[in-house]
């Protein structure tokens, strides 16, 4: 009795028939699943970071990180999706063909040979291969990335160090702070380093003015010229103001009521170059321009001040009344906060020079007074912490001409 030809059982599925199992399928759609939640939190990182919510490099790259992560998920399965279709057609034609020989009693190592035949046909190059590399490809670019993104923060932070902490002999750098932290600015005032006054002198028609200071590298000069009729005439103009250091005055303010008046006052800063012991300082008068008819001389006298920290001169306002009084008042609108504010006064000698006390009320603190036999010099400064109108009061026991000139020294800026 012939014997039914038995059915071979199939294999167990593994390798690739495994990938496109029902298991297989189910973890296709964790992947698309996957895909859709990096996509979707890297597209929130994305709209908050371009907003302004946020703009730190971490979030950046954790943005990057996941859409490449989800373009890389949709890939893989788009991947497996094609390759599912290519070698299930492959594998049920196979299954055909099997039963067909079973069916045909063909010898059983026949069929195996056959298989293996058709399976290395067919077999020559599997899509699926060429998928896996580029998917381990991306995934090897995502772990470096990420290795590589989050060592430049952790470097960047462990350098930055914080400019509060300081310590003996300088700043410290244990501390850190992050990256995007703008750092404050404030501006210090200047500060009144000395002052020097240099003796009155009658200078006659074409001749100069001289007076020796000590000078520091960058210290700011403030060169009060004070000067009269030395006989009868117009008062020539101060044609330039210089140094041994090669440094070229610059006027800022002249406090005088016209061409006839008989009194005047001028003001000019320059910055030292070098620290000297011994620094020449010549006030040459424009003689050849002096409106006709000129003095034949004057009697001039010279106060300088030197401060420290100054960025630049800011407001600055004069006073030159034809009038004599016992008091003076001016007021000037500082441009900037943590300044410092210099009152350069002139005016005509008498004996006592301690009756001219500073006002207190206004924080004046008295730097120089100085009597001369015709001009008398005074200079007084204090800071000033906003950017406002501020009124300047001076009361003296004598009734006499008075020159004032004011300057705002603006200090430098600092983080």
């Amino acid at each position: 009795m012939a014997k039914a030809p038995r059915r071979k059982r199939r294999p167990a599925q593994n390798g690739v028939q495994a990938i496109f199992s029902g298991r297989g399928e189910k973890r296709n759609r964790a992947h698309v699943v996957a895909g859709f939640i990096s996509t979707g939190v890297a597209a929130t990182l994305w709209v908050w970071i371009s907003i302004g919510a946020a703009s730190s490099s971490l979030l950046t790259i954790i943005a990057t990180l996941l859409s490449l992560q989800g373009v890389a998920l949709f890939a893989y399965f788009l991947a497996i999706r094609k390759t599912q279709h290519r070698v299930s057609r492959r594998t049920f034609g196979s299954y055909d063909l099997e039963e067909e020989i079973m069916q045909s009693e063909i010898p059983r190592e026949h069929v195996s040979s056959g298989g293996g035949t058709l399976s290395k046909k067919h077999g020559k190059f599997s899509p699926f291969h060429f998928y896996r590399i580029i998917l381990v490809v991306i995934l090897a670019g995502i772990m470096l990335t990420t290795v590589v993104g989050f060592t430049a923060v952790n470097l960047g932070s462990q350098h930055h160090t914080n400019p509060g902490t300081t310590g003996a002999g300088g700043t410290s750098g244990a501390g850190t702070s992050p990256s995007v932290k703008t750092p404050s600015i404030r501006t210090i005032a200047p500060s009144f380093y000395a002052v020097s006054n240099i003796a009155e002198a009658t200078v006659s028609s074409n001749a100069s003015y001289t007076g020796a200071i000590e000078t520091n590298a960058d210290d700011f000069i403030i060169v009060q010229i004070a000067y009269s009729q030395g006989s009868g005439g117009n008062l020539p103009d101060i044609s330039y103001v210089r140094d041994t250091q090669s440094s070229i005055y610059t006027r800022i303010a002249r406090a005088f009521p016209g061409a006839g008046a008989n009194f005047w006052e001028q003001v000019l800063t320059g910055r030292a170059s070098s620290t000297t012991n011994s620094t020449i300082i010549t006030a040459s008068p424009g003689w050849s321009g002096c409106q006709p008819p000129c003095v034949t001389s004057i009697i001039i006298t010279m106060t300088i001040g030197r401060y420290r920290g100054v960025a630049e001169v800011g407001a600055w306002n004069t006073i030159a009344p034809n009038a004599s009084s016992n008091s003076q008042s001016v007021s000037i609108t500082a441009t900037q906060a943590n300044s410092t504010l210099v009152e350069l006064l002139s005016h005509g000698a008498y004996s006592n020079c301690g009756t001219d006390a500073a006002q207190p009320i206004v924080g004046q603190t008295p730097r120089n007074c100085f009597t001369g036999t015709t001009e008398r010099t005074e200079l007084f400064d204090h800071s000033i912490s906003n950017a406002q109108t501020y009124t300047e009061s001076y009361t003296w026991a004598q009734v006499e001409v008075q020159r004032g000139i004011y300057l705002e020294l603006k200090g430098n800026s600092t983080s």
